[in-house]
């Protein structure tokens, strides 16, 4: 089945998709294994060696990986709704979008079973790639995060007491009402986060930049108040009254889906040195824009045009830019670490999706000596983008065109 499932990928004339519904397969090695797109919907594959396998838009759903190991393997997009991944070893995994919430598989015979949230309890997760990732509810208690990359994910409700998350990456993360009693966040960063209702009883959160985070009904005590380092305020240029009025008008625009407000059109204005930070600058016309130094950090720059802009020393970094036209602009210099610089869904006029997508466009962009550490272009166009010099440590770049783009020879 793996051999016509190799095919199927190739050609779907000629092969046949893996389906394993319920099968036994624990312990099974299937290190390096190419299933992407293939199913394993209730099956039993606690113990096994799935190291380094790609399982991208697989169908994991209810699957038990008790103790599996899933060291770097692609769990990207994959269906992992009520999977038990007790003790699972995911060091290194990639799982960006994955969906770990809860659900119903019908059995043979008609019997229906209600799954809950997945259980990660206890598991490895240390250095694991899981922005925008469906965590709801998820029980993450004991779990080892160190150093993960959990930006823009869905943690709400999710139990994460006593985890390990020194280091971990949670800027713009959704963790409403989620239980981080006893857990270690020692240099975390939740820069933006939703951490509303959140209980953090014992929680050690030396060093954790909580800039920008939502903090309501979060009691901080006098210790981890004292613990988080103090955020130095940047000198920027006031905002004219005028840029108001039109950003003002534009925040209505985008809250209301295009109904109210007006759309900014802001093409060759001198921006330069403002304070742009958290701002809803999606569908913006920015096209030509002086930049330099702007301070953009978590903006929201979904299909924002901002081709031919200067953007040199520009903090862009945690904004979101989904389907951003980036075109001929010059970043150099410019802060992107953990941008999120993705495809967009399309949705039709009704609000829901069309089954299309509109990828980044950072053609013939300059990003000279720029900070893209963690940052994901995941099916974006970097076709002749100049990246040398830059930091891109932990990027992701799947799926990318990057025809003709210039990278540091190593």
């Amino acid at each position: 089945m793996l051999e016509q499932h190799k095919k199927w990928l190739r050609n779907p004339k000629e092969g046949r998709q893996a389906v394993f519904k319920q099968v036994d397969l624990s312990g099974a090695n299937l290190e390096g294994a190419k299933l992407q797109k293939s199913v394993f919907s209730g099956c039993n594959l606690s113990r096994a060696i799935l190291r380094g396998a790609n399982l991208i838009q697989a169908d994991l759903f209810a699957v038990d990986f008790t103790k599996a190991d899933l060291t770097n393997a692609l769990l990207i997009r994959a269906d992992l709704r009520g999977a038990e991944l007790r003790g699972a070893r995911l060091n290194g995994a990639n799982l960006q979008e994955a969906d770990f919430r809860g659900g119903s598989m019908i059995l043979a015979g008609g019997k229906t079973v209600t799954f809950g949230s997945s259980n990660l309890s206890g598991s490895d997760m240390e250095d694991v790639i899981a922005e925008k990732a469906n965590l709801t509810g998820a029980n993450l208690s004991g779990a080892f995060l160190s150093n993960a990359n959990l930006a823009y994910s869905q943690l709400n409700g999710a139990d994460l007491s006593e985890s390990e998350m020194d280091n971990a990456m949670l800027a713009g993360a959704n963790m409403e009402n989620c239980n981080l009693s006893n857990s270690n966040l020692k240099g975390a960063d939740l820069t933006g986060s939703n951490l509303s209702g959140a209980t953090i009883d014992g929680a050690d959160l030396k060093g954790a930049s909580l800039q920008g985070a939502n903090l309501e009904g979060v009691n901080l005590s006098d210790d981890q108040a004292k613990s988080m380092p103090t955020e130095k305020t940047r000198e920027s240029t006031p905002l004219p009254p005028s840029l108001k009025t039109i950003l003002e008008k534009h925040f209505k625009w985008v809250a209301s889906n295009g109904s109210a407000g007006e759309r900014a059109d802001l093409h060759e204005m001198d921006l330069s040195n403002m304070d742009l930070s958290d701002c809803a600058l999606s569908g913006a016309n920015m096209r030509g824009c002086n930049l330099t130094k702007t301070n953009m950090r978590g903006a929201q720059m979904v299909m924002t045009d901002l081709s031919n802009c200067t953007l040199v020393g520009v903090d862009m970094s945690y904004s979101v830019m989904e389907g951003v036209n980036l075109t001929r602009s010059n970043l150099t210099d410019a802060n992107l670490k953990c941008a999120m610089i993705t495809a967009v869904d399309l949705k039709g006029p009704d609000g829901k999706p069309m089954g299309k997508k509109w990828p980044a466009n950072l053609a013939a962009a300059r990003f000279t000596n720029a900070n893209l550490s963690e940052a994901d272009m995941t099916e974006a166009n970097l076709m002749d983008a100049d990246f040398t010099g830059a930091n891109l440590e932990g990027a992701v770049m799947t799926n990318a065109i990057i025809e003709d783009a210039k990278f540091d020879q190593k």
